[in-house]
């Protein structure tokens, strides 16, 4: 694939990733997508903790290599562009990070892998979180962004409610007790970032 069709990764990574995730979650009896994230399906010791975690890293690459693509599409000679280097680090932290370092058994952070897994997504949670800000900077005055750019807008407002709901339940949960929804919480936020990137790829085939 030439380097004019990285964009094309921006749209499979997503739905590989949803589909590989709701196979996965089929895959181990009791998984609940609502009260259990989506690091559990990889989680030390689980019957599909190999698979996760190809499928986390593999993800990530494809993340990573269509924010290179992004991040030279949308390179100027006036300011510096920082919306590829943001998804590059969504996809080597959430993803990457997530797939190298598993959590531990029934999604506890007990040990240096576990721990580091909890910081990796934590990070790339807030590099996505500034993705579609950051986009809106970088194409300030770029002619034929603005459709993109007022989706950016809507993703990032309605992102906020979400990172407030996900904290609510982080803070609410107990390892290895269904009690917050934070599975549910997790995925919403998950889905409008890696809908954000399908948008962008797609508005990138040009």
């Amino acid at each position: 694939m030439g380097r004019r069709g990285f964009w094309v990764l921006g749209m499979v990574a997503p739905i590989f990733f949803t589909i590989s995730v709701w196979v996965l979650a089929l895959l181990r009896p009791g998984y609940s997508h609502v009260y259990n994230t989506i690091s559990e399906l990889g989680e030390t010791g689980s019957i599909n903790a190999q698979a996760a975690s190809i499928v986390f890293i593999f993800t990530g690459i494809m993340l990573a290599i269509f924010g290179y693509e992004l991040q030279r599409n949308l390179k100027r000679s006036d300011q510096r562009v920082w919306s590829g280097v943001l998804v590059m680090l969504y996809g080597i932290l959430d993803f990457v990070g997530s797939g190298a370092f598993p959590v531990d058994a029934g999604g506890a952070s007990t040990t240096l892998m576990a721990t580091i897994h909890v910081y990796a997504t934590l990070f790339g949670e807030l590099a996505a979180v500034g993705m579609p800000i950051c986009f809106l900077k970088d194409t300030e005055g770029v002619h034929g962004w603005e459709n993109h750019r007022r989706f950016s807008r809507v993703v990032f407002w309605f992102s906020m409610p979400l990172v407030l709901f996900l904290g609510y339940c982080i803070v609410g949960h107990t390892t290895g007790v269904l009690d917050t929804p934070i599975g549910l919480a997790q995925r919403l936020l998950v889905g409008v970032f890696l809908v954000w990137v399908m948008k962008t790829a797609y508005s990138m085939r040009r």
